[in-house]
This record gives structure tokens, C-alpha cells and sequence, in this order.
């Protein structure tokens, strides 16, 4: 059993091969998901759109002093595709939230968010560096998770490969138990994917999920700030 936590007491296989290494009782049926009301944004491999002001046009032509553009379009990055598909699932669930989810639980909202960690995987695949990158899988979870206040409680990681190296799955696992650690929160389970006729061999791909939790007198909406300027930084 790959159980992270002494309290799963059995494994879940399917037929992909994929291995659930935790097991909770539902929630309740009579909680029902919050409607909240924030704008919708989309979030691409490695770049968060419509929320990274840049200078440079998207539409591809060169900025008014003259100088070369940058555009997403040129870097493969289509918005206006991911604006256009956040517009259809807000259709099919509204309500859904910005970086992270809420949900209400008594006084507070449960905040979840869920990302992987963009083309720094590729970095970690060619130079072999492979106890790092799951620090940046947690970063991006709970980043996103507190900018509605919440305090990261859980983790959650899904991992998939060509085919299972242990001896690699555990150098990625160890980073996400120090991302862990920096971020105040248990590594509550997650769940191994081996499947040889999807992914080159060798390669393997990261995906996490994390909950926090907020007071709901204390949400950061927005509301309260609306005079902030924000810049946010991308790393790649």
C-alpha cells in the first residue's frame, strides 16, 4: 500500500493502472458549493492570463516607442481560446472561483485550488534535478489558495509516469513533503499513475491540490482593497 497517512487502510486500482493512496468519507449532501460572484480567469502552462498585465500587445504588433512586441500568440499561448472555455464552464457551473474555490463550512470557507508546475517540469527532466520541483508544485497551489486569506491546511499530488523509477518517484515525493513543511500543511495522500503507452518513456507529469481555510469575516475579496495595484511576478 503507498498510504501517506497511517489512517488509509487500503489502495483503489483501476484499470489505468493508478494507484489512490487515500480514502475519506463524502461530505455531507446537504452542504451545497457558494456562489461567488468573482470575476473568471484562466490559467495556462506556466502564465497566468488576464490577470498578468503586460505592456507588450497580444493583437502582435510592436509597441508605440517603436521596440519588438511580445505577445502570447508568438510564445503558442492562445487567451482569447482560454477566456473563450472559461466562459463555457462558467455557463456549466456557476459561481466557480478565481485562483481558489470556496466553500462554506460554518463560520468559514474552505478554499481550493488545484495547478502543476508548467514548463519547470521540463527543467527538472533535463538537468535531473528532481528533488526541487516539488516544492514549486505545492507554491502553486497554496499561492493561489491565499490570496483569499485562507491558511493551507492538506495537500494532495497526483503523479504519472511512462513507467514507475522508485527510486525518482521518491526524489519528487521528498520535494513535496519540504513544500509541505514551508507551507504549514500535511501531505494528506495522493495518487501514482503508471501508464507506459501514454508518456515517453522516462517522463513523468505533476499535478497538486490543496485546501486551506478562511474565516468568513476575514475573505479577501477584493472588495475591501480595491484601490491595490497588484504586479505579479511569473518565473517562467
Amino acid at each position: 500500500m503507498e498510504a501517506r497517512i497511517l489512517q488509509s487502510s487500503s489502495c483503489c486500482f483501476s484499470s489505468l493502472d493508478t494507484v489512490n493512496r487515500y480514502r475519506f468519507s463524502p461530505a455531507s449532501s446537504s452542504l451545497k458549493p457558494l456562489s461567488i460572484s468573482f470575476t473568471q480567469t484562466t490559467r495556462t502552462r506556466g502564465r497566468v492570463s488576464r490577470v498578468l498585465s503586460m505592456s507588450k500587445k497580444d493583437d502582435g504588433t510592436d509597441d508605440d516607442d517603436g521596440t519588438d512586441s511580445l505577445n502570447y500568440k508568438d510564445s503558442g499561448v492562445d487567451i482569447d481560446a482560454g477566456a473563450e472555455l472559461v466562459k463555457r464552464i462558467a455557463k456549466m457551473a456557476p459561481g466557480i472561483g478565481v485562483f481558489g474555490g470556496l466553500f462554506p463550512l460554518g463560520d468559514n470557507y474552505l478554499v481550493a485550488g488545484t495547478d502543476g508546475v508548467g514548463p519547470n517540469l521540463k527543467l527538472a527532466l533535463e538537468t535531473g534535478i528532481h528533488d526541487t520541483i516539488g516544492i514549486d508544485l505545492v507554491a502553486m497551489s497554496v499561492n493561489d489558495i491565499i490570496t483569499s486569506g485562507a491558511k493551507p491546511l492538506f495537500f494532495l499530488d497526483y503523479y504519472a509516469t511512462s513507467r514507475l523509477d522508485v527510486d525518482l518517484a521518491e526524489k519528487v515525493i521528498k520535494g513535496i513533503v519540504e513544500g509541505c513543511r514551508q507551507s504549514d500543511c500535511a501531505l494528506l495522500g495522493g495518487e501514482t499513475a503508471e501508464m507506459p503507452d501514454f508518456y515517453a518513456e522516462g517522463d513523468y507529469d505533476l499535478s497538486g491540490f490543496a485546501v486551506g481555510i478562511v474565516k468568513k469575516a476575514s475573505v479577501i475579496n477584493g472588495k475591501k482593497h480595491s484601490g491595490w495595484t497588484c504586479s505579479y511576478w511569473a518565473p517562467f
